[in-house]
Formats: C-alpha cells, structure tokens, sequence
C-alpha cells in the first residue's frame, strides 16, 4: 500500500480583500515534495493576490497556511524567505553590471573576515551551474545574457539557497521562444528530483498541462478544481477558467476586404536587421507577420510606426511614405499597439484619459480639454469593447492586462486610423481576454479596418489571419495567400528554416 504524501505547503480557506473586491475567498491548495502544481485563472482571478500571500508580501484576512505540517506567519518577505519560500517574479530582480555568481549570492554574499570570499562564490556557482548542466562562466555579466538565461540565472539564485522548500514561478515562459522553454523545463524536472515544491503559474495552458503534476484553477477569486494533469486537456481547462463552453472559432475572419492595396512595401529594410522586405497588405484583411523570438517582426513594425530608420520604398493607399517618427506616421494614419503595453499606457492616468490621448486636440475647444466629450466618447468606447473597469475614472494601472490592452486598442481606435499594426496583443493576458481579443479583430477587419498583427504564436496566426508572411532572420521567407491546409507545424518549420 503506497502511503500518501505530506505536504510541503498547505493553504487553508485563505482569503483576501480589498476595497470592494474580494480577492480570494476559502482557497485551499497544497503543495507535494518534487510536484509542480500549475495555478491557472484569468487575470483577476486571485492567483497575484494567493502568491504574494504565500511569500510573505501581504498579509493574508483569513485561512491558514502550513510548512512542512506545522502553521506560519509571516509578515515580510523575509519571514517567507527565511522558512525556505522564494518567488522568481515575471519582472526579474537581477543586477545587469554584476556577475553570474554575485547576482545569485546577492545580499549573502560570503565572508572571509571582513572581507567578501569571492573564492567561495565563484566555486559555489561553478558547482551549481554543473549540477543543472549549464554551461555558462560565472563571471559572465548577467546583462550580457539573454532573457532566457536571466531567468536561468534568476531560478538558480532561489534554488541556491540551502533551506529552499518551496519554490514560486510567476508566468517564467512569457518571453521565451520555444526552444528556450524546453530548456527552462529541463531545468525545473531537474529541480523536482530534488524533493522542491514548486508552483507554476501561466496563461499558456498546453505549457502548463505539459510541466505539471497537477493543477489548480481559481475563479473569481475561488478554487473552481484541483485535479492531475494527465486527466485534463485544453479545453477542459478552458470552460474551468471562464465559465463557459468552448466555442469553435473559425479559421479568419471572412471579411469582405479587397484586392484595394493599403500597405506595399518593396526592398524596404528596417534598424540595420530587417532587409529586402517585399509585402502588400490589402484593404479591410487581417494581415500577419509570424516569427519567433528576434525574427524581426517588432523590428519591421518599429520601422513603419517612425521609431526605426529605414530605407526601401514604402506606399500607404498609393502615397509613397517614409515616417521619421511616431507622429508622422500617426498623421498618415497609422497606428501601432507595441509588444509591451507598458510602453504605451500611462498607468498613472485614469481609463478615460489613456483613451483619449491621441485625440486631444478633437476634444478640446481653444486649447481647452472638454471633459464632457472626453469622458462621453471614454464611455462609448468601455461599453463596445467590453473593459471591465469600475468606472472610467479608475486608474489604469489597477486594471487587468486584457483590459489595458483593451484601452491601448481603445484609443487607436478613437484615431481612426487606415492601418492598425498589433505587436503581440494577447501577450501576458488570460485565455478569456485573449479569445476576446482575437474576436475583436477579426470584427474591426469585417468593418474595414486594415491590420497588420504580429505574433509568435502560432495557432493565434492561423485563427486571425486572412494572409500570413513569415520571418526569419530579419527577411520574409515565405508568404501563405491562404491559411487553408496550413497547420502550425508547417508555420513553425519554415519559421525555424526547417525544410
């Protein structure tokens, strides 16, 4: 008779409030010796909220939590650190001018009287990195690294310390091309053999049903399921996380766009990388730029939006154009939603004012703001693409990250623009958000609305797109006219130039 395991960590009925949101109400969850347990929820869910909980960065209303079969109490981060629980954050916590070894050992870096052991560091790192097979000096710069190796770097640093028992990874496969998350995946199953717990957390369902041992779905701020990976499938997951069946989505959007040329681009080069690049976007058509990670999808995008310098020749409805700037290329009528929304929201703004930023002389009268049609047109805009937000006057930064994103497409859209370049717009939202947002789309195309999207993901290319072109290596390598008969091993092989 096999006899059940204990837990490393227990949560028991915790539960968390702010000012008029209940954040998590009667959570329970645990956590076994060498098991990843993936925690999936829409944003708002409460999976943020359980996590800082556990690490010690609020305090939790109500419930209990259990290491190692006995019940804690912390107050700090360190509390939570010091009993063996360390969250690896999205937003890494690394020093770019410091070594490997000094970024993994910071702040308990080793003495040898007054003196740092800088011995003792490196050789410690040398082990650690050998121990997980990475081959890498320990006196590398950390800023010389790329995103993936950070991350590396980053779980290393937790897994350093000697008392570690449960270990918390918030959304570490967000930037990652795919080969780069096998090998982040490699690096966890190596942990797991250690007898670590650890959590997973992701919006990437078939990642999660991949790495983990069991998972847990919270909803609105309850645990809807806890149940083995091996039982569930995508899209059982999916009606745990939004409440709904799944719906089949049809492969493009069907709009009625013309052979009429809105875009063409010929010989056009972009930031020294992208080259020789020969496209036509029509009228009304949901055009996409796939590629994976350093393709130069975002480098092309940056090119026309005016952020790039650029050369070649670029025609806009038959008007040959060359944007030296973003407010050039906002005049001709091009809009752009970067990859990182943080780059284009004001946070500190409220909802209505981030719509309405690029419209402001529309809304004023004699250099005055008229608040009335801002705050009108604001409200048009949250009823018709559904922002979930208390009010208009709520602070962006307090909204979920499909909301912002629905607010930086709120804001493109009160500009009216012929062409709307998507620079992966469901990046780092949840499963829900990202449908909604793929729905939108494709009805903006049916409206006539031209949109180049970019994305690296390829199921999201070949349910949005009417046409796709496909980068690598800073050139198009190959344009699908039509999306039937295309599947995404066949986008992913000519991305990674596998014949």
């Amino acid at each position: 008779m096999v006899m059940p395991q204990t837990p490393i960590l227990e949560v028991r009925n915790v539960s968390k409030s702010f000012p008029g949101v209940k954040a998590l109400d009667a959570v329970s969850m645990d956590v076994l010796p060498g098991e990843v347990h993936a925690l999936l929820g829409e944003n708002g869910a409460g999976k943020s909220t359980l996590m800082k909980i556990i690490s010690g960065i609020i305090p939790k209303d109500a419930g209990e939590i259990f290491l190692d079969g006995k019940p804690v109490h912390f107050l700090s981060p360190r509390d939570a650190l010091n009993a063996g629980i360390v969250l690896v954050q999205q937003e890494l916590s690394l020093v770019p001018d410091l070594s490997i070894a000094e970024n993994i050992f910071l702040g308990r870096w080793p003495r040898r009287g007054v003196q740092v052991d800088w011995n003792t560091i490196f050789s410690e790192t040398s082990h650690l990195l050998e121990r997980f097979g990475i081959r890498e000096d320990p006196r590398t710069p950390v800023g010389a690294l790329s995103v993936a190796e950070q991350q590396t770097v980053e779980i290393l640093k937790a897994v350093s310390r000697p008392n570690l028992r449960i270990l918390l990874l918030d959304e570490p496969t967000s930037a990652l091309s795919e080969d780069e998350v096998n090998r982040l995946f490699e690096l966890v199953a190596e942990i797991k053999k250690t007898g670590i717990g650890i959590i997973f957390i992701s919006h990437k369902l078939h990642e999660a049903l991949r790495i983990a041992d069991r998972v847990t779905v919270l909803r609105d701020g309850r645990k809807v399921v806890t149940e083995e990976a091996r039982r569930l499938d995508e899209r059982m997951l999916f009606e745990y996380l939004t409440g709904k069946p799944v719906e089949v989505l049809e492969t493009g959007h069907g709009g009625d766009h013309t052979e009429a040329v809105m875009l063409a681009l010929e010989g056009f080069s972009s930031g020294g990388f992208v080259r020789d690049v020969n496209l036509k976007v029509r009228k009304g058509e949901v055009f996409v730029l796939f590629g994976l990670i350093g393709s130069g999808r975002t480098t092309l995008a940056r090119g026309l939006f005016g952020l790039e310098r650029t050369a070649g020749k670029m025609t806009l409805e038959d008007k040959v154009v060359q944007p030296k700037s973003p407010q050039e290329a906002i005049a001709l009528g091009i809009g752009y939603l970067p990859e990182d929304r943080r780059r284009a929201l004001v946070y500190e703004l409220p909802v209505f004012a981030n719509i309405t930023l690029a419209i402001l002389s529309r809304v004023s009268r004699r250099g005055i703001l008229c608040l009335r049609e801002e705050t009108s047109l604001a409200e048009d805009f949250v009823r018709s693409l559904r922002i979930k937000t208390p009010n208009i006057f709520r602070e962006v930064l307090y909204l979920s990250g499909g909301n912002q994103q629905k607010v930086l497409l709120a804001r493109w859209l009160a500009r009216k623009p012929k062409l709307l370049i998507m620079d992966e717009p469901t990046r780092g939202i949840d499963v829900g958000a990202k449908f909604e947002i793929r729905a939108m789309v494709r009805d903006l195309a049916r409206q006539g609305l031209t949109i180049l999207y970019i994305t690296s993901e390829p199921v999201e290319a070949l349910e949005v797109a009417d046409r796709i072109a496909v980068m690598r290596g800073g050139r198009v390598v190959r344009v699908f006219d039509h999306t039937n008969g295309v599947d995404k091993t066949m986008l992913l092989a000519v991305a990674s130039g596998v014949s």
